[in-house]
């Protein structure tokens, strides 16, 4: 009998188990290489959110540090002014030597002035020892806190004025910051300005100025190491808690990015603040000061849409995760004979699912053929250029829609692409046919040579980012937003003395570099005080208002800057104006305010209106470079001063009148106080 051997009907189905084991296999390592992509695009465009998201906190947080800067250096500024100021020095002197009530009356109103025109919640003379001798009411009693006593010391010996912490104290029902300025006379120190700032007036609002008013848990903090801990020097936002008051424990809250800040770390930082939320922060450090800057926002509100965009990548993942074992159980149980037509079914189902993962990302293919002139798109790119699907495009389309601004660079730059077969990422404005809105592409290629062609291609992905634009673009509305809004006086709408500051010292360089003049009116209402006494403040705003508004509409020229310097005074900057130029502008100005018809029954005119007076002055800084030998001040402040001086004689002659700049201006600073129409000036 013969042997036997095996039948070949035995081995065929092994071996077609053995390829059908295959199949599988690759659409497993298929399902795996998509999956891998997708997380790859996703943990990119993460990324690129987060980067966004942390810069833009990172730029609210150094604008409003260089905010916060910007006053301290100014107030200080002026601080510098007054101990530089000998007429008050001289008659500071003159009083301690001879107390006569008139002595004293012009140094009250000195300090009342102070209080009035500088926005200071507080204004004392005091000795060299620290004793209160003066205020705004009177004579004074009483004697500096230990911090101001430590300023003066301080003060003394540097010659120069000094700015105190951020501190609370029982004299006053408000946190506050204080500066103090020496003065000086030729005999040497003969006392010195104790200046009160409310700081939820002249600094907590600094912080407040957020862009996004959707960002409810948006906040900005000064804050300061005081030993193993970290005080709260502004108050927090939503929360009723004091400034000054909440304190946290360097060892028991590590991971708070204001402990971290205080500890020295600088920049973003993430971790949970005081009641346990997770945030985002930037941290800064307010030149010159031990304060520290924190902005922070609730994590959860800030990567919101990241969140929903990584849901949405999970759920394609565990989709194609299902899709992929039953289709394992179906070829398990199926014959070899129908693997092949389920392996083709698998492979579409598959490139279906990669066009969605393309539309949720907004990301189409192109390959183009730089012989044939001819894109080939996929459906997603061709949506995204709004041409039919299945379509290809040709070079002469995709001219036509780019935006006319983009189309001679990006043109030059798929020149130089295909010319030195290097790549390609450009982004770029469309305007899609069909009628669609203009939109925003990012297209990123590579240079190759298709097998066995001598035509060179180009082939890459393109995807739509206007969403991202816009976002972009609106971030960039905000910062701007807010870095006018910082220059802007939030009761009259018009600039503000920051604003006024920064424009007279470019208009005065201009002026020099151009030889021309630059002239200045500075306008007083007059008799405010009266008017606010006996009408309210509230009517006392709204007439500012009136005024402010009749000043900025009469103004006239292109390039005028009207601004509020401060209380019921106002100042116009006028580039090239002559003094007699200067001299008409400050007539029209005081007529439309006469104009106005505001009724003033307190004042003393024979109208009963409200009335202005203006004091006008015209210089050639390039005649005028260095202020004169000891005045204190810089070259522009001379303009200032000079204009001032000037409504100062306006007031003195009888006010709701223009008064040019003239020496005999000068000689009404230095004259003793006097009456006019029964007012002390």
């Amino acid at each position: 009998m013969p042997p036997s051997r095996p039948p070949v009907r035995r081995r065929l189905p092994g071996g077609l188990l053995r390829a059908g084991w295959l199949a599988p296999l690759g659409l497993l390592l298929l399902a795996l290489l998509l999956a891998w992509g997708a997380r790859l695009l996703y943990a990119e465009r993460e990324q690129h959110y987060r980067h966004i998201i942390e810069s833009s906190l990172a730029a609210i947080n150094q604008l409003q540090v260089r905010s916060v800067a910007s006053w301290r250096q100014r107030r200080l500024g002026e601080a510098e002014a007054l101990s530089s100021d000998a007429v008050l020095a001289r008659a500071v002197a003159l009083w301690q030597q001879q107390p006569t009530p008139v002595r004293q009356e012009r140094l009250r109103e000195r300090l009342a002035g102070l209080v009035e025109h500088m926005q200071y919640a507080a204004a004392y003379l005091v000795d060299l020892e620290g004793r209160l001798l003066l205020d705004p009411q009177g004579v004074a009693g009483g004697s500096l806190p230990q911090a101001e006593r430590a300023a003066l010391e301080q003060a003394l010996a540097l010659g120069q004025a000094q700015a105190t912490e951020l501190q609370q104290h029982a004299r006053f029902a408000f946190p506050y910051v204080a500066l103090v300025a020496p003065l000086y006379d030729e005999s040497g120190p003969v006392g010195a300005l104790w200046l009160v700032l409310d700081a939820r007036v002249a600094l907590y609002p600094l912080l407040q100025a957020w862009p996004g008013g959707s960002r409810t848990s948006a906040a900005s903090m000064l804050l300061r190491r005081q030993g193993d801990e970290v005080l709260f020097l502004s108050p927090l936002r939503q929360q009723a808690v004091p400034p000054a008051s909440l304190r946290l424990n360097l060892w028991r809250s590590p991971d708070a990015p204001v402990v971290r800040a205080a500890q020295g770390a600088r920049g973003t930082l993430y971790g949970h603040n005081h009641q346990g939320t997770a945030v985002l922060a930037s941290a800064g450090a307010v030149p010159g000061t031990s304060w520290l800057l924190v902005s922070e926002i609730d994590a959860a509100e800030a990567f919101a849409e990241i969140r929903y965009g990584g849901w949405l990548s999970l759920t394609l993942y565990v989709s194609l995760s299902m899709l992929l074992l039953g289709t394992l159980a179906t070829l398990w149980q199926r014959r070899a004979w129908r693997r092949e037509r389920g392996f083709k079914e698998r492979v579409q189902e598959q490139m279906r699912w990669l066009e969605a993962a393309q539309r949720a990302a907004s990301v189409g293919y192109f390959v183009y053929d730089a012989e044939r002139k001819l894109f080939t798109m996929s459906d997603m790119a061709n949506t995204i250029f709004g041409l039919p699907l299945e379509s290809d495009m040709t070079l002469r389309q995709w001219i036509e829609m780019l935006d006319g601004q983009d189309r001679e660079p990006m043109l030059q730059a798929h020149a130089r692409a295909i010319a030195e077969h290097r790549p390609l990422r450009v982004q770029y404005r469309i305007h899609p046919q069909g009628g669609l809105p203009l939109r925003w592409v990012e297209v990123r290629a590579e240079f190759g040579d298709g097998k066995g062609s001598p035509r060179s291609r180009m082939t890459g992905t393109v995807q739509d980012i206007t969403e991202r634009r816009q976002a972009e673009l609106q971030l960039e509305h905000y910062r701007a937003a807010l870095e006018a809004q910082v220059r802007i006086d939030p009761l009259t709408r018009l600039a503000n003395r920051m604003a006024l500051d920064e424009h007279m010292a470019q208009e005065w360089e201009r002026a020099q570099r151009g030889a021309a003049p630059l002239a200045l009116l500075m306008i007083d209402v007059d008799r405010f005080k009266a008017y606010n006494d006996h009408y309210g403040h509230v009517a006392g705003d709204r007439c500012l208002q009136s005024v402010a508004r009749a000043l900025a509409l009469d103004s006239g020229r292109a390039g005028d800057l009207v601004a509020r310097y401060g209380g019921e005074e106002f100042a116009v900057l006028l580039p090239g104006a002559d003094e007699a130029q200067a001299l008409a502008v400050a007539e029209r100005l005081r007529l439309a305010v006469r104009a106005l018809g505001l009724e003033h029954a307190a004042g003393a005119g024979e109208d009963g209106i409200v009335t202005v007076s203006v004091g006008v002055a015209s210089v050639l800084p390039h005649q005028l470079a260095q202020p004169p030998a000891g005045a204190g001040m810089d070259a522009a402040q001379v303009l200032l001063r000079r204009a001032d001086a000037a409504l100062y004689r306006a007031k003195r002659c009888g006010r709701d009148q223009s008064m040019l700049y003239g020496p005999h201006c000068d000689n009404e600073l230095h004259a003793p106080a006097g009456q006019v129409d029964g007012e002390n000036v």
